[in-house]
């Protein structure tokens, strides 16, 4: 059974190391809220490995070819378009068109926005009517969704959906009993 189901995300990169960007805490947030729902369930029902990962090139490839890689290779691509970057374009570009030849992958699209600020502006056309989803950051630095539970019961979504293709042990997560546990196991050993 292939238990891992990878997040990658797309965004413009903070200049040194010690500059966290405000996209890199908002899609590390959903990330974590997705991974903490599938990884540490009560009881030890599910213990499914949902990951986290920058889209960035890797050693000994082309960076392009790195990149289309690590998309090929993601169910969720997050792509922060709060700050134009044609290289976050180009990953997008590439995460929608793969996802057009893969029943696995999804993208979302998220930014960050204003109280006044209109989640279309300066968004180009052909990335209307794609989820888009607006955050903004508190005064502790935490990202707030404005949509986050849309957002987050859409992947929850695409995670179910990806594990029921390998195994068809529940619709819900939380209403797989002891019991259907017990029963499959027990229908394995036969």
């Amino acid at each position: 059974m292939k238990n891992q189901f990878t997040i990658s995300a797309a965004y413009q990169w903070a200049n040194s190391k010690s500059d966290s960007t405000n996209s890199e805490k908002a899609i590390k947030k959903i990330a974590e809220m997705i991974k903490n729902r599938f990884s540490n369930n009560e009881n030890g029902k599910h213990n499914y490995n949902v990951n986290f990962r920058r889209l960035r090139a890797s050693a000994g490839r082309t960076m392009l070819e790195s990149i289309y890689k690590r998309i090929e290779n993601s169910q969720v691509v997050i792509i922060d378009i709060t700050r134009p970057n044609s290289n976050v374009f180009i990953e997008a570009g590439i995460a929608i068109a793969l996802s057009k030849k893969h029943a696995f992958l999804s993208v979302y699209f998220i930014k960050e926005v204003n109280v006044s600020d209109d989640l279309l502006l300066n968004l180009p056309s052909d990335l209307q009517g794609y989820f888009i989803s607006g955050y903004k950051m508190d005064k502790s630095g935490e990202a707030i969704f404005q949509d986050s539970l849309s957002l987050r019961m859409s992947i929850e979504s695409d995670v179910k959906e990806y594990f029921n293709a390998f195994e068809k042990q529940f619709d819900s997560i939380d209403e797989i009993t002891d019991n259907d546990i017990v029963n499959l196991n027990s229908k394995s050993e036969n």
